[in-house]
């Protein structure tokens, strides 16, 4: 998975937006993305509110995002900054800095990714760290003008004469080119700058492959690099063998036993783990093959909302398994979820008026409405999740799994515990 660049708070714009704040990693894949939307109950990740709350590359700074800005255009930025080289970023250092002298304050989005896009036709001269040392490499290499080349070169190396007209000659040629010096050593942009992105005209992406569940493999393991080599595959699953076999020989590998895997993305995130699990336990990737091919099932069948209230279902049950986590897939007609619902004053408030519709709403308005509805929570029959209310429709109490314990079924629903 690629590295983190930026984690940002998001919330939607109504009056309790508080109470469903989310965190969201960037850059993040799609299912991450839209999970922490559905935490945050969030409709359109184009029109919510967001700040930034850390930053993990060098050189971007809060204040040139801002606050409230496009995710779907933050998330490209962070993938985008993930793909630079070591060269790219330090084009893309110098470019930062030129934008800042020209404007205070936040760099419009498309602005900043366009810059990730020209950071490679920069000129680089890393260590060059001041005009003299510029001029000195200019000089060396027979670019500064010929009446400079030749005034140059009937100095003493090394002279206060010749290091004052290195100097000149250095903070001539920066100035006249755009060039300016960062913490890496001096660059200057290229020419032909590159309008990648315009807004409007596409759609910020994801690197989506569209699977269920997607798997990297290499040969060997993935804490043992003396056994292993730099190949690495993805593996989209349900997958068939001819497909395994492809990614067998993609890593250089003799057979699967040979093979590690990781999964990298899943269309629940909160399983991601399981799915580990399950192939360390099993050593083999059969286990997350039959789920994949069960998640690919519901795909057809579920929509939005349905994933939503499965997500809700696993995290209020614990920590299932991946075994457990299917049953619960076959289960989930047996449940509600209330996405209103975020705090335990308004889990007493439903069930209140589900009784009493009629009821004034000063009555809710106590701290004393709030413990009543922890009390309730605390009876086993509903949780509040970070996706909303969830409870059966029978009334019956939620399942409580832990991935060691016996799973037990009984008859009218599940409940293992």
């Amino acid at each position: 998975m690629a590295e983190k660049v930026f984690e940002v708070e998001i919330s939607n714009k109504t009056p309790n937006a508080y109470e469903t704040a989310a965190t969201l990693e960037m850059p993040a894949t799609w299912a991450e993305f839209h999970d922490a939307l559905e935490k945050a109950r969030i409709e359109d990740g184009r029109d919510c509110c967001n700040e930034l709350t850390n930053i993990w590359y060098e050189g971007i700074t809060w204040i040139m995002i801002g606050d409230d800005v496009n995710l779907y255009e933050l998330n490209l930025l962070a993938q985008r900054l993930t793909m630079l080289s070591e060269d790219d970023r330090m084009g893309l250092d110098g470019l930062l800095q030129m934008e800042q002298a020209r404007q205070k304050g936040p760099i419009p989005l498309p602005r900043l990714i366009n810059l990730t896009y020209n950071a490679d036709i920069c000129l680089l001269a890393p260590q060059v760290s001041n005009h003299r040392e510029l001029g000195a490499l200019l000089y060396g290499n027979g670019m500064l003008p010929q009446e400079a080349m030749a005034l140059l070169d009937t100095t003493e190396e090394g002279s206060e004469y010749q290091k004052e007209l290195l100097e000149v000659f250095g903070k001539q040629y920066q100035e006249e080119h755009g060039g300016i010096f960062t913490r890496r050593g001096y660059v200057e942009p290229g020419n032909d700058f590159k309008e990648v992105y315009n807004r409007g005209e596409i759609m910020p992406y994801f690197h989506r492959s569209g699977a269920p569940v997607v798997l990297e493999v290499r040969k060997g393991f993935f804490d043992d690099p003396a056994y292993d080599n730099d190949r690495t595959a993805t593996l989209d699953l349900p997958a068939i063998d001819g497909a395994i076999w492809n990614v067998v020989e993609a890593v250089d590998a003799a057979s699967l036993e040979e093979c590690a895997f990781r999964c990298i993305d899943c269309r629940i995130p909160f399983l991601r783990d399981a799915i580990d699990d399950a192939i360390d336990d099993e050593g083999g990737i059969e286990q997350a093959n039959a789920f994949a091919r069960l998640l690919a099932q519901k795909q057809r069948v579920w929509d939005a909302r349905d994933f939503t209230r499965y997500k809700a279902l696993l995290a209020a049950s614990g920590r299932p398994d991946l075994e457990q986590a299917a049953e619960l897939a076959e289960a989930l007609d047996e449940y509600e979820l209330r996405p209103e619902v975020a705090e335990s004053w308004e889990y007493a408030e439903l069930v209140l008026r589900e009784k009493y519709p009629d009821l004034p709403e000063e009555l809710f308005q106590t701290p004393q409405v709030a413990r009543v509805g922890q009390r309730w929570l605390e009876q086993g029959d509903a949780a509040i999740t970070d996706y909303g209310l969830l409870r059966r429709k029978d009334g019956g109490l939620l399942p409580r799994l832990q991935p060691e314990q016996e799973r037990q079924l009984r008859q009218g629903g599940m409940e293992m515990r």
